[in-house]
């Protein structure tokens, strides 16, 4: 079936499109335009405003460093302030020539400074670098009267006229004066006039009268000087900058014909390039859409000849939109291959991991060579390899999950690139479950697999997937076999290796040679280790850590399997738990499930022989200090008991102190007195006493014995300490309490 597209379809395409290229065109083109003009008017702006600043921030900066180096040698000379300080006729020629003399030499230190002067307070003369005046016959003496007038003013003044004598030619100054001595004295003033010539100058100097303006004014908006002498417009002022210091405002701008003569050839060139484009563009279009009309024509009846019959009344309202055909038979042609290259590599990795399966399980080798050829797994030369060897990667820690299928893949691949680094070997990798990476490594020949070349290609694999993944992996070497026939005996030797990883991985790699020659369990040997630990352990001695040392020490030597050293491991909390779990609450929570649970895994993720006995003892010290703090209790009970009772039945003796029974309990007399304040909330002098007190009571009350003999029946020397300690505890003497019938006792 052949379609036949309208005549005018490729009128109609460009008409659906031409009008919006137009316009979109054009106002790109205006854009353009005004964005070049405005930007160039903005930066030449920004451009003239930092030459401004830069020139005002360079004049400021010149009259500040005028300003310090005057004044630190006018504070540094002891002889101004002698002159301030000094009354009329105080000071001999002599000094006032040598003080003027310093001042004609700071004058003569810098170009721009027209004068220094100095003038004293208390009798208004004037120290100038000609000598000494009266303030009467000095011609500067209105800037000094209005100084003194106004003494906040500090800073530069405006431009004035300036002369010392009447002779003198004025000229143009800026002026500023301080208070001496510094900061705020009332002695004299300092007056530092510059030339304002100097400062047009040094503006000169800094402008190009053939690009920019620049013109000074006062805050008054009076002009007062113009660079180069020079009339600038009013639409060629840019930037006004104003120096607060200076008392002045610079107004900077370009000079006419400057700023825009290049914006304008700019524009120019736009507006061409955008005709020609527009030209161009017309032209190209008319000519692709032509062009192209014949190549959709043949897609359309390409399309239209592979329709299903049944679908064909479907398809004819569709013609009428080409493109919209064309989009959909090529999506759904794209899903089909998508959705068949991704089963084809999902079943080719199927394959592939099941061939290797069969092949480390010794499985289906009569067909194992011909699956190798279709699936090539490893380079042509390797097909049939003169040794082979398997080493294993083993993750430490959780197992990978099962939607990190891209990061699986991704360590395949790294594993055998750097197998395959090696121009000697050819590798082949892939994961049996999400714990263990197998790789395959062959050589092409006898000798290729050197043991310390393989060691070496296995530290670079964990070294890099350490590094870049952050995955810790041990690494089992297995045995080098001479062809596939043999390759179950590498893969048993390498899966054998990482029994032992906690005893022999120590550097993350086992090698199948460092397998012991006896690996059984020595059952009667490890089984009196762990009761000779239970036994020292409650003696609550420190023996229990050595007999722990030993233990892992004997784990390392033997060499024994990571499954046996966990189960062993497992038996010891056991006997623990047996032994002492049901001593106390806290020995019953330290041996509670979850507890325990968690030691179990922890010491299950662990990935060294060190790491479990950090886990392990870290718990055994916990457990210890309990059980320690129980046999303590109980002794510590069963000691004030003992104590109690003695003194009940021995309070009548003089000699009994703490120093008696420290002798009579093996004690310290200060222990024996925490016992009692512990257990009593009283000192042991203040259970004795009222043990004595309480049974001289009875005898007053009962008997008729005398005072004497009831102090040496309750364990006094004599009736007179007896009578003092009776009085300060009962408020009375024992001859009044016996008168009162052992009232005052009871109240």
């Amino acid at each position: 079936m052949k379609v036949n597209l309208k005549r005018n379809w490729h009128t109609k395409l460009m008409y659906s499109y031409f009008p919006i290229f137009l316009l979109t065109i054009s106002i790109l083109i205006f854009l353009s335009f005004l964005i070049v003009n405005e930007l160039s008017r903005n930066e030449t702006q920004k451009a003239d405003m930092i030459s401004t600043r830069y020139i005002v921030d360079t004049l400021e900066r010149s009259l500040s460093d005028i300003e310090l180096r005057l004044l630190e040698d006018i504070g540094a000379n002891k002889a101004y302030s002698r002159f301030l300080e000094a009354e009329q006729g105080q000071l001999s020629s002599q000094f006032i020539y040598d003080a003027a003399s310093g001042l004609g030499r700071m004058l003569d230190q810098q170009d721009m400074i027209q004068s220094i002067y100095l003038y004293r307070m208390s009798d208004s003369q004037i120290l100038t670098p000609r000598g000494m005046m009266r303030l009467e016959d000095f011609e500067d003496r209105a800037y000094i009267e209005q100084a003194l007038k106004d003494r906040e003013n500090l800073g530069w003044n405006l431009p004035r006229d300036y002369k010392e004598r009447s002779f003198d030619i004025p000229s143009q100054v800026i002026s500023m004066n301080k208070w001496l001595p510094l900061p705020w004295g009332g002695e004299g003033l300092l007056v530092i006039t510059i030339r304002m010539y100097a400062v047009e100058r040094q503006i000169d100097n800094m402008t190009n009268e053939k690009l920019s303006v620049l013109q000074v004014r006062d805050k008054s908006d009076n002009l007062i000087y113009t660079a180069h002498q020079m009339d600038p417009s009013a639409d060629e002022i840019l930037n006004r900058v104003t120096s607060d210091k200076l008392g002045l405002v610079f107004e900077s701008g370009i000079q006419s014909g400057q700023l825009y003569s290049w914006v304008s050839l700019v524009s120019y060139v736009w507006i061409g390039i955008g005709l020609l484009t527009i030209v161009g563009a017309v032209a190209g279009l008319i000519y692709i859409t032509r062009r192209n009309t014949r190549p959709i024509q043949l897609i359309m009846n390409r399309i239209q000849a592979l329709q299903p019959r049944a679908e064909e009344d479907e398809a004819a309202p569709s013609v009428k939109d080409e493109l919209a055909l064309i989009d959909r038979a090529l999506e759904h042609l794209i899903a089909q291959t998508v959705d068949y290259e991704k089963q084809h590599h999902e079943n080719l990795l199927i394959h592939r991991r099941q061939l290797l399966v069969d092949l480390m399980e010794g499985e289906r080798m009569d067909s194992f060579r011909q699956r190798l050829r279709h699936l090539q797994p490893l380079e042509e030369r390797f097909m049939e390899p003169k040794s082979v060897a398997v080493l294993i990667a083993e993750m430490n820690g959780d197992d990978l999950s099962t939607n990190q299928n891209i990061l699986k893949i991704a360590l395949m691949n790294v594993v055998e690139e750097l197998v395959q680094n090696e121009t000697q070997f050819g590798g082949w990798a892939e994961w049996f479950g999400n714990r263990r990476l197998i790789v395959l490594i062959a050589s092409d020949e006898q000798e290729g697999l050197d043991r310390e070349l393989l060691m070496d290609l296995a530290k670079q694999m964990h070294m890099w997937i350490a590094e870049n993944f952050r995955l810790r992996f041990t690494f089992g070497i297995g045995r080098t076999v001479s062809g596939w026939e043999e390759i179950t005996r590498s893969y048993a030797s390498a899966d054998a290796g990482l029994q032992h990883r906690l005893t022999l991985g120590k550097d993350a790699i086992v090698l199948s040679e460092q397998l012991p020659d006896r690996i059984e369990l020595q059952s009667y040997k490890y089984l009196q280790m762990l009761a000779d630990f239970v036994r020292e352990f409650r003696l609550t001695g420190d023996g229990w850590r050595t007999q722990l040392d030993q233990m892992f020490v004997a784990f390392s030597e033997d060499q024994i399997t990571d499954h046996d050293i966990r189960m062993l491991l497992q038996a010891l909390i056991q006997m623990l738990s047996r032994e002492f779990g049901e001593l106390s609450e806290r020995l019953q929570s330290q041996f509670a499930e979850e507890i325990l649970t968690r030691l179990r895994s922890d010491i299950q993720q662990a990935e060294t022989l060190e790491g479990i006995q950090e886990i392990l003892q870290e718990w055994l010290k916990e457990v210890y200090r309990n059980y320690v703090s129980v046999n303590e209790t109980k002794s510590h009970r069963a000691m004030i008991n003992e104590l109690r009772i003695y003194i009940e039945e021995h309070f009548d003796d003089p000699d009994l102190s703490l120093k008696h029974l420290s002798d009579r309990f093996q004690i310290s007399g200060k222990y024996a007195s925490y016992l009692f304040k512990e257990e009593f909330e009283m000192k042991f002098v203040d259970f004795l006493v009222k043990l004595r007190v309480e049974k001289a009571c009875r005898l007053l009350s009962a008997s008729d014995m005398a005072i004497q003999d009831i102090a040496l029946q309750v364990g006094y020397a004599n009736a007179i300490s007896f009578g003092r300690v009776f009085k300060r505890i009962m408020g009375v003497t024992p001859g009044d309490y016996r008168k009162q019938g052992g009232k005052q006792g009871e109240q």
